[in-house]
């Protein structure tokens, strides 16, 4: 009976230990960036005529077509929460 009892108390410990570990469900904890204050981002860097504006939220980013600050036409993407520069592609 009492090894049933230790048995049962190293299952559960491992279960605990598992489950501590695992993937957070939640969204981070940083507050997303709203789609002006990213824009603003972008025109303190030399963008301008911003065009089309998308927010992915399972990707966490905003993909924002823009041109650079040599007037070329281009894709930014950028980090949802840190509002980094993830890419920036020639459209």
């Amino acid at each position: 009976m009492k090894s049933n009892i230790a048995i049962m108390g190293l299952v559960m410990g491992s279960i605990m230990a598992m489950s501590a570990h695992a993937d957070p469900v939640e969204p981070p904890s940083a507050p997303a960036l709203t789609v002006p204050k990213a824009m603003r981002m972008l025109q303190a860097e030399g963008y301008y005529d911003f065009r089309k504006i998308k927010v992915e939220q399972d990707d966490h980013e905003i993909e924002i077509e823009a041109r650079n600050p040599d007037g070329m036409r281009v894709e930014v993407e950028l980090d949802l929460f840190s509002g980094r520069i993830l890419s920036v592609e020639r459209d």
